[in-house]
């Protein structure tokens, strides 16, 4: 065979082989130094203390990578709807960026996601959006936060009365 046709089928191989494109990226984390590992299929790593998941799909025409961070957390769950509404209108509105912030009853979720062809492409957009999806995770934490703060102070609307027991009231009304 031609070294140049044998070049590209290897090239062709590598955008439908999972196990090279998952070991390309363990490879990249830890040679980064951080602590990844494979879960049910994704990829789970730690960075400054959060943490994020890739995941690969390789039933379309290229394949497509996925990196995702989640957030539940009791103080978010006791936000109002319209406050977790502001927190991603803000940060999906503030900047043009590639993830995407999505606020739900229970949790908070930022993606992002990108198509490859090649080794040096999943590199190079790996990083790429991934910086991007950290940027995006310190804004929305850093306005979700804000309005955690904001509910601190607020007291529920009503009367502070601590409620009677009723069998009290009736023993003392005989």
């Amino acid at each position: 065979m031609n070294k140049a046709i044998l070049s590209v089928w290897k090239k062709f191989q590598f955008k439908h082989n999972i196990k090279k494109i998952r070991t390309t990226i363990v490879s990249y984390l830890t040679d980064e130094g951080i602590q990844n590992e494979i879960v049910e299929g994704n990829i789970q790593f730690t960075y400054e203390d959060y943490k994020y998941s890739v995941e690969f799909r390789l039933n379309e025409e290229y394949p497509c990578c996925y990196i995702d961070f989640q957030l539940a957390d009791e103080d978010y769950q006791k936000l109002d709807l319209s406050q977790k509404t502001f927190i991603a209108d803000k940060v999906n509105t503030d900047e043009i960026r590639h993830a995407v912030v999505k606020c739900f009853n229970d949790q908070v979720t930022v993606d992002t996601h990108f198509y490859f062809t090649n080794k040096d492409m999943l590199l190079t957009l790996f990083y790429t959006y991934f910086t991007d999806l950290k940027s995006t995770v310190d804004a929305m934490l850093e306005i979700t936060i804000d309005k955690i703060q904001e509910n601190e102070g607020k007291k529920p609307i009503g009367f502070s009365i601590p409620p009677k027991d009723s069998k009290a009231e009736n023993a003392q009304a005989i």
